[in-house]
């Protein structure tokens, strides 16, 4: 039996550059577009990305390649910093590139003083990958929504 695991593809790798999204906001706005078309349950618009971004809570990562918007969570306990990669998308359908993006994101968790990097994904061909590549698997996330009485 063959295992569907997404691997990377280690094409040359372009760094992705902290951008402005006020710059190039067509083309972020078109992959925000298929992002939500493709993922009915997230509850964000285009525009709550564009205030995050423009408002500095949080980082438009972008290339030629595709774009990475990230946030720095703290924990309230302890104070560590969590690098969250809250939303990535590649221009190229299919090809998951964020996964040759492994190591930069690991050096601007480092230079954002960040102990760990957080992704969600609704992918569940990245499972495989990512646990035997050193993520762990700590949550998985039901949903249920409460109805009203009568309906």
């Amino acid at each position: 039996m063959v295992d569907n695991v997404i691997v990377p593809i280690r094409k040359k790798f372009v760094t992705p550059v902290l951008t402005d999204i006020r710059t190039c906001w067509e083309d972020i706005r078109e992959g925000l577009d298929f992002i939500l078309e493709q993922n009915p349950h997230f509850t964000y618009r285009p525009e709550d990305v564009y205030s995050e971004c423009v408002n500095n809570r949080a980082m438009l990562f972008h290339s030629p390649v595709g774009f990475a918007i990230l946030t720095i969570q703290p924990d309230a306990f302890t104070g560590e910093k969590t690098l969250v990669l809250w939303i990535a998308y590649s221009f190229e359908r299919g090809n998951h590139h964020g996964l040759d993006h492994i190591e930069w994101i690991e050096d601007v968790a480092r230079d954002w003083d960040c102990k760990f990097i957080e992704v969600q994904s609704a992918v569940p061909e990245l499972k495989p990958y990512l646990t035997k590549n050193g993520w762990d698997l700590e949550a998985i996330l039901y949903k249920r929504e409460v109805k009203n009485d009568g309906s």
